[in-house]
């Protein structure tokens, strides 16, 4: 982590590509700024970086125990917060070839949100945002169209208070959340434990959510030529 930032403050985009896993387009995250090319001023920055895990190891999915010798095996994944002089950011690291690396997906998503200036870039991503407005202002019949026919509405609603949070903060995180498709292989916990993947259909997809510091899958499925959302317990992790 420390040689990622380092590479991040110092503009090294040579280092910056080697630490990361392999994306179209990862180096423009290194931004047009200037770079910091003193390198005392480097280490002062990253003296005051502050690291915090937000997600325990996992591999395919599930919680993996932690080791006395630190090793885990290619494909775990870990999350951390990094805080540097007020900023914070989720950083999301994976092993592989027996080395960690940063997946800079959610970054690069992020970006195409702020250049495009739209919250949400393809149909998936207006269902999963439009679900997740209405579920926050508790209009239950506009979550009851946004879910799959059929589908469980108290378990959506549960844990949810009786007036909605007044706070605009939870609605911009929503609207601001990174939404990515997983790879094939990759394995992700939905709120519930169940363990879910890729579409295997053009009708099915799963998208996975950096929703402040907090991980959200979502599972969807199209209705109809609408994408609806598979219900599960959101709220609780919405005003965690």
């Amino acid at each position: 982590m420390t040689d990622f930032f380092r590479a991040i403050y110092s503009k090294n985009a040579t280092k910056f590509i080697d630490l990361v896993i392999p994306r179209a387009g990862a180096e423009v995250l290194l931004g047009d700024e200037a770079s910091t090319k003193d390198a005392s001023e480097v280490e002062a920055k990253l003296k005051g970086l502050r690291l915090e895990q937000v997600q325990p190891f996992r591999y395919q999915g599930k919680t993996l125990a932690a080791t006395k010798e630190g090793q885990y095996p290619d494909g775990t994944t870990v999350r951390y917060m990094a805080a540097d002089n007020g900023n914070l950011t989720i950083v999301t690291l994976v092993k592989k070839d027996s080395r960690w690396r940063v997946d800079v997906r959610w970054w690069l998503k992020e970006r195409e949100m702020v250049v495009s200036d739209r919250a949400a870039t393809n149909d998936k991503e207006v269902a999963v945002k439009k679900f997740l407005l209405n579920l926050l202002r508790l209009n239950r019949r506009a979550v009851t169209e946004s879910i799959v026919p059929g589908g469980d509405i108290n378990l959506v609603f549960k844990d949810t208070p009786s007036v909605p949070e007044p706070s605009d903060q939870l609605y911009a995180l929503a609207l601001e959340m990174p939404l990515i498709e997983p790879e094939p292989e990759e394995l992700y916990p939905l709120p519930s434990g169940k363990l879910v993947k890729k579409g295997s259909s053009a009708d099915e997809a799963v998208l996975v959510g950096i929703y402040g510091p907090t991980e959200v899958v979502f599972q969807l499925k199209r209705v109809k030529g609408e994408w609806r959302i598979v219900p599960e317990a959101y709220y609780g992790i919405l005003n965690q």
